[in-house]
């Protein structure tokens, strides 16, 4: 074969993803020419593509010495550079290539895309906006920005992009990712019934696209329409279409039962996010001396939380940029005996790992509110409040363990504020609050605070989250407490807070937080009782529906739980004609936390400890 003929094999190869018969083809051809720049550089493509930096980044710097004007390989090395996270060095790349080629849209691009990861969300913008100068076609250009505009809470904005792109997709897969974000847009423009319609199509045309799925399954458990049957059914399908693709390797373990365990935590958000509010206190508190612990990190970019994150855990792994089998491989080789799951459906999750089974047991832990309908995830860490005994198993692809009192805790953040005084006490009437994500605020909850504002025609009610920022989803919200006879004038629309310490100060003018339903808060629960306001909840069937009731009644509040929508008037009604027991709720709950099993870190972290105990000695007498 002469040498033209090889190049295009191999090019070949490497197009096809088969990285290891291209990399022996250019070998080849690498010695019989050594300075062939052409093989060189697609040489590091394939090992770029293997994970294999260090071999990928000689090999393409290598020919750029033979040629430095070679625009493919600075893109090349630019890509390889940001995927290991040196980013300054990989922006001067794609800097070099742009100069070669000024309206590049790959280079601007790749740029963009290096701003986004790096949350220089302006920047990120205006390079996503070059590409579409240059090339108005570029699909994944459109999908950037619609998801920097979800970031920044313009969901209509978001949404014309998504819109505009759909009429370009080509075939079935992408298609599907186009209608997922469409799909995201319109739960960001507080449209639930589009939103839905448009998952439900992903889904129906891709079993590939991953994230539909996810968010589709996500989007069932914020609905009353759909029964505890179907949304468990509906976790069932989704789970096996990933798991008759595993191989699901045998485990070769010390089935020793009373060893040092090691215990290895999956997350994307190991990271200044909610979920490490719980996950960090159990973290830092694991007994040394009997549990080993790995955190399985899948993040882009880290930040203060996640440097403390890494001086609890024993060892940390970032698989963020690991193809699955080399993050399987990855979590093998640490010989992981339990694998702790702290994401469920929610985004970037690690599901696809665990439904190869890495680790002889699998627990799933906080973070999401339903199965993972995975057979290969052995455990649900819950309480008997969330799910009493006997009434939910069925409804769960793992067996639950109810973990003595609260199946969590909480850390509140450092910048927490002081707490004010009421403010019904100046304004002379209550202001209610709910900080929850939007999609949780159902039509029929939105029915039930009208009735409460009515019974009480001089109150307010606070909302905030991130989808206010849009006047989209604002007008949308406004009018249906309209529909309801509410006028606008009673309800403050809010944004989410840039910061921490300006997110939980907004408490300092709520009287009492309403919970929703059927999914109920468990952040904005603690973080409200946190800040000395009382939430009144209404407990369901499901896991869901029933954390507002596990957290009150662990913190001492179980008269704030209402069974029925009517009580939960009646409850928040009764709560706020008695001004004296608000006050003195005020200035106790921050105490009353600190004193509940919600703070208990030691007994927590020992109650977990000891549920590893019992389903590794399980294990152990299975295999014995």
């Amino acid at each position: 074969m002469n040498l033209d003929r090889r190049h295009a094999r191999a090019l070949s190869l490497l197009k096809e993803g088969k990285l290891r018969e291209a990399e022996e083809l250019y070998r080849e051809i690498l010695a019989d020419r050594p300075d062939d720049v052409n093989a060189l550089h697609f040489l590091g493509v394939a090992y770029h593509r293997l994970r294999d930096y260090e071999k990928a980044e000689r090999l393409i710097r290598k020919a750029l010495r033979f040629r430095s004007d070679y625009f493919d390989a600075h893109n090349n090395l630019g890509a390889l550079l940001q995927e290991t996270r040196r980013f300054d060095e990989a922006l001067a790349s794609y800097e070099r290539a742009l100069r070669l080629k000024p309206r590049s849209d790959d280079v601007l691009y790749n740029i963009g895309t290096l701003y986004d990861e790096t949350r220089k969300t302006k920047q990120a913008m205006e390079y996503f906006h070059r590409v579409l100068e240059v090339n108005p076609n570029y699909t994944k250009a459109y999908l950037r920005l619609a998801k920097l505009f979800l970031f920044v809470g313009q969901g209509d904005l978001s949404l014309k992009c998504c819109l505009r792109v759909l009429a370009m997709a080509r075939y079935d897969d992408e298609r599907a990712e186009i209608m997922n974000a469409v799909a995201c847009a319109y739960d960001s423009v507080y449209d639930l019934d589009a939103a839905e319609a448009y998952l439900e199509k992903a889904v129906s045309i891709s079993a590939s696209c991953l994230p539909a799925h996810h968010n589709r399954l996500m989007m069932m458990c914020y609905r009353i329409r759909h029964t505890m049957e179907e949304t468990f059914e509906a976790h069932r399908r989704w789970a096996s279409l990933v798991e008759k693709e595993s191989s699901r390797r045998v485990h070769h373990t010390d089935c020793t039962p009373g060893r040092r365990l090691r215990v290895g935590y999956v997350s994307p958000d190991l990271r200044k996010h909610s979920v490490t509010y719980f996950f960090e206190p159990v973290l830092a508190t694991h007994d040394k001396s009997g549990f080993e612990t790995f955190c399985y990190a899948l993040i882009a970019e880290e930040d203060e939380t996640t440097a403390r994150l890494k001086r609890h855990a024993d060892h940390w792994r970032n698989l963020a940029h690991l193809t699955d089998e080399q993050a399987l491989d990855r979590i093998r080789d640490d010989r992981i005996d339990i694998l702790v799951d702290l994401a469920g459906h929610t985004g970037d999750n690690g599901l696809r790992l665990f439904a190869e089974k890495p680790a002889p047991v699998q627990v799933t832990w906080i973070g999401y509110p339903a199965t993972t309908g995975l057979t290969s995830m052995d455990y649900r860490f819950v309480d008997e409040v969330t799910d009493p005994i006997g009434e939910t198993d069925r409804y769960y692809s793992e067996t639950l363990i109810r973990l003595p009192g609260c199946f969590l805790v909480y850390l509140p953040d450092r910048e927490s504020p002081d707490i004010s005084d009421l403010p019904a006490l100046s304004n002379g009437f209550i202001t209610f609050g709910s900080f929850n994500k939007l999609s949780k605020v159902t039509p029929e909850m939105i029915t039930l605070w009208s009735r409460i504002l009515k019974d009480l025609p001089r109150s307010r009610l606070v909302m905030k989250t991130l989808s206010l920022s849009d006047k989209t989803a604002r007008a949308r919200i406004a009018a249906m407490f309209a529909q309801e006879g509410i006028e606008s004038e009673r309800l403050i629309l809010m944004p989410w807070a840039t910061s921490t310490g300006g997110h939980l100060g907004t408490y300092h003018s709520v009287d009492i937080a309403l919970d929703t339903y059927p999914y109920n808060g468990t952040t904005t629960t603690c973080e409200a009782l946190w800040m000395g306001v009382p939430v009144v909840t209404l407990a369901g069937m499901a896991y869901g529906g029933r954390v507002g009731a596990s957290l009150l009644r662990n913190v001492g509040l179980p008269e704030l739980i209402a069974s029925t929508t009517e009580e939960y008037r009646k409850v928040t009604l009764d709560l706020a004609a008695d001004l004296p027991r608000l006050r003195s709720l005020r200035g106790n709950l921050r105490g009353m936390m600190r004193a509940s099993p919600l703070m208990d870190y030691e007994t927590f972290t020992r109650n977990v400890e000891n549920a590893y105990r019992e389903v590794w000695r399980k294990w152990c007498d299975r295999i014995a």
